[in-house]
């Protein structure tokens, strides 16, 4: 069972960012039971626990605090389960392609699907952040802004040193976005690449190989387009590339780890108040369907305390 009263806000990174991470997501349990969901595989994630016992787990690979406060998840072809016992609250940073490829600057594919200390890539500076982030959320959830600007400054200063962008990267998830690009060899022929140079590049850049990678496009696409028009027929929603409804069921089986009624029984609350806040914010329901922006033209990054877009806030 859920918290009565969660608290969930999204916000914009700086415009210097955008190309590389999809959003701030600030979440707050304050009272109530302890909560569970079971997130969509979707892109890399920063994700820092401020307050609580937070647990993650990606198949068999678990991360709990106080074991561990501050993590980083690659790419997943897995749901993700988050659970919390509250009060607690957490911030997550979506971290878009580019971003990985800018900001971390290594291949996805040993992360893929696993979960890290984010202080295994920041040895120095994962700890002072959450400790400043800390310091922050002591201003209260109705004011993020001192929060936001730690963060923009901390991946300004990563994107200044950061590794540059492969030219085929933004190109590339664009293809993936595209619903037309069904097939590998589609893929490929539209990046003008060789099947094998894509699934190596593929690997590199989104930690799957090209044809896991479509399917799991494919299936985000379907869900979100099923929790965006519940009062619509299934045969209406899914994507044209499934044959037929067991084709969906064995999609579902794979990417969540259960059946589609399965996944209905269970307590799904969470995600779909998520989802409904970052359409509302975003103009998309989750990351994975998330453009990315060309890097080219963007204000010059500077220390300085920076100009946020406010969010908008739901509380249920």
């Amino acid at each position: 069972m859920l918290s009565p009263s969660p608290l969930f806000r999204f916000y914009r990174p700086h415009e210097r960012l955008r190309p590389y991470i999809s959003a701030y997501f600030f979440a707050d349990f304050p009272e109530g039971p302890p909560v569970e969901a079971l997130m969509y595989p979707e892109w890399a994630h920063i994700r820092i626990a401020l307050a609580g016992q937070w647990r993650i787990q990606i198949g068999d690979t678990v991360s709990a605090t106080p074991d561990c406060w501050s993590v980083i998840t690659g790419p997943t072809s897995r749901g993700t389960r988050v659970s919390a016992r509250p009060p607690a609250s957490t911030i997550s940073i979506g971290l878009l392609p580019l971003g990985w490829a800018r900001l971390i600057g290594r291949s996805a594919a040993p992360y893929a699907d696993r979960i890290e200390p984010l202080a295994s890539l920041f040895p120095d500076r994962a700890e002072p952040l959450r400790q400043a982030l800390l310091e922050a959320s002591r201003e209260g959830p109705g004011d993020d802004d001192f929060a936001c600007a730690i963060l923009d400054r901390f991946f300004q200063s990563l994107e200044a040193a950061g590794n540059p962008v492969p030219p085929l990267l933004l190109r590339a998830h664009e293809l993936l976005l595209d619903p037309a690009i069904a097939t590998v060899e589609q893929f490929a022929s539209e990046l003008g690449r060789s099947g094998r140079q894509l699934s190596r590049i593929s690997a590199d850049l989104f930690g799957f190989p090209p044809k896991l990678l479509l399917r799991r496009q494919r299936f985000v696409r379907s869900l979100m387009a099923l929790h965006d028009h519940p009062d619509k027929p299934w045969s209406m929603l899914i994507d044209g590339g499934y044959y037929d409804h067991s084709h969906f069921v064995r999609d579902f089986r794979q990417f969540m780890d259960m059946s589609p009624s399965q996944f209905q029984a269970q307590a799904r609350l969470h995600v779909d108040r998520v989802a409904d806040v970052r359409m509302l914010q975003l103009g998309v329901s989750h990351q994975t369907l998330q453009a990315g922006e060309s890097p080219d033209h963007r204000p010059r990054a500077t220390g300085a305390r920076l100009p946020l877009d406010r969010s908008v806030t739901f509380r249920n």
